[in-house]
This record gives C-alpha cells, structure tokens and sequence, in this order.
C-alpha cells in the first residue's frame, strides 16, 4: 500500500501538468479569479470616475483654451456702451497718471540738478572771494 500511494499522487501529478500544457495557464481556476478580481477593480474604479479618459491630453488642453477664448469674446460682446464710454475715460485717466508721474520725475531730476549747480555757484563764488582777499 504505501507503494501505491506515492503512485497515485505521481499520476495525480502528471494530470495536473498535462491541464497546464494544455491551457497554457498555470491554474485555469486561479486566473478566472483574477480575472474577475479585475473586472470588479474596473468597475469600482468606474463608479469612483477613475476610469481613463476618452480622450488624449493635448486634445483636452486644446478644448479649455478654446473655452476660455470663447468666453473672453462672449464678455468682450456684452459690454454695454456705457460700460465701454467708462472703460475708455478709465485707460485715459491712467494714461493721463503716467504721463504725470513721468513729469514729476523729471522735474525731481531737474531740480536736483538745479541744486547742484547752485551749490557750485556758491562754492565757486566762496573761492573767488577767498582769492580776492
């Protein structure tokens, strides 16, 4: 009896690897469990919105500018006129601050250079009247 044990598992044994070589699998039942394990993954991730897009990337990137350029004219078309007339007096009024800005830093680098000079005047006119004594 004990001889015809170790035979039985031998045959038992040979079955098993005639099933691999003709699957192809190592266990058919195995691989239909993780099969189903990653039909349920697919659909959890699906119900979750995991799932991968339809679409590639540059497509996706190439529809938001679109949408956000459609969106800039659609606000540029539905000014008012009066909110036109207020955004021209506005861009006028800046360009009128920067103009004056721009003159009051020249005016500061004039008087300063105004200043300088009186100095030399003096420090000059000083000189001379050491000289002159």
């Amino acid at each position: 009896m004990i001889n015809n044990t170790p035979q039985t598992s031998d045959n038992h044994r040979k079955d098993n690897d005639k099933t691999e070589t003709c699957s192809g699998h190592s266990n058919p039942i195995q691989t239909f469990r993780t099969h189903n394990e990653l039909h349920k993954e697919l659909l959890l991730a699906h119900k979750r919105g995991l799932a991968l897009s339809r679409r590639p990337e540059l497509q996706q990137v190439l529809e938001r500018r679109k949408r956000a350029q459609s969106e800039q004219e659609d606000e540029g078309q539905s000014r008012t006129p009066l909110e036109d007339v207020l955004l021209r007096r506005q861009q006028k009024q800046l360009e009128r601050d920067k103009e004056h800005e721009e003159k009051v830093q020249e005016e500061n680098q004039m008087m300063e250079f105004v200043r300088v000079r009186q100095n030399l005047r003096k420090i000059h006119s000083a000189i001379q009247n050491k000289n002159n004594f």
